[in-house]
């Protein structure tokens, strides 16, 4: 008989919340999500149970409004049409760890447990960004990311990470073969990603997983991959490779 946990939907500054809660311990994860797909939690931790079974956790999903705007580090051009990036990125994770990472440990008493980052596509880059601008992330997961965006490279060139940090980057192999020039940029972007991670001095572990297909295929069982990735290195001693 499968085992049901619940979804507890939760409105916390007027952006919707997902919590599920698998056993008292082990990591919190935040996930940032597309707005008004809440059925996608669903979808993640049913691949989470299936491929990391037994583990405990606590997923925090967080939905934003305005997907280019919320998750954009800084200003960039549009890609399709007039949807340009306005970079309100800093709200967002202003909004996370002054507000959301707060109400968590509050509300479940999570002050001790580990704190993990993960997100897909431009949330994936946001995830990533995080951990260069503020120490409150031990494991990010950064899955497909947008790292095609505008000036990445320079800011990555010119930042380390904040913190002592275990990072899982993936892609999908098809992704870096699409027709449009700026966002075939992500399989180079992504390979450099990994090589000046594995320089940086507060990299614990950096692992760079390749899957098939392209860009959106199957987001909730990669974001599951890039989680075990991390309980197993976490629960290893850093030991794997």
């Amino acid at each position: 008989m499968k085992m049901v946990i619940p979804i507890n939907e939760r409105l916390l500054s007027g952006r919707k919340l997902y919590i599920s809660q698998n056993g008292t311990s082990g990591p919190v994860i935040f996930w940032g999500m597309y707005p008004h797909r809440g059925n996608e939690v669903e979808h993640l931790r049913e691949s989470l149970m299936e491929i990391a079974p037994g583990q405990n956790f606590m997923l925090v999903a967080f939905q934003v409004e305005d997907w280019n705007r919320d998750f954009s580090p800084w200003e960039a051009p549009a890609m399709f049409g007039t949807e340009k990036f306005s970079g309100q990125g800093a709200e967002t994770l202003r909004w996370l760890t002054e507000e959301c990472m707060p109400y968590i440990d509050q509300t479940f008493d999570t002050e001790r447990r580990e704190r993990w980052l993960m997100g897909y596509s431009l949330a994936g880059l946001f995830a990533l960004w995080a951990a260069y601008e503020l120490d409150c992330f031990s494991g990010i997961i950064c899955c497909s990311g947008s790292l095609w965006f505008q000036d990445w490279d320079i800011y990555v060139k010119e930042h380390t990470l904040h913190s002592k940090c275990k990072i899982y980057l993936s892609l999908g192999g098809r992704e870096e073969k699409t027709k449009n020039k700026v966002m075939a940029r992500v399989g180079d972007r992504t390979r450099e990603q990994k090589k000046k991670l594995e320089k940086d001095p507060m990299a614990e572990q950096v692992f760079l997983e390749w899957n098939a297909g392209g860009h959106f295929a199957d987001e909730g069982k990669r974001l599951a991959k890039g989680i075990r990735y991390l309980f197993h290195i976490s629960q290893s001693g850093g030991n794997i490779k």
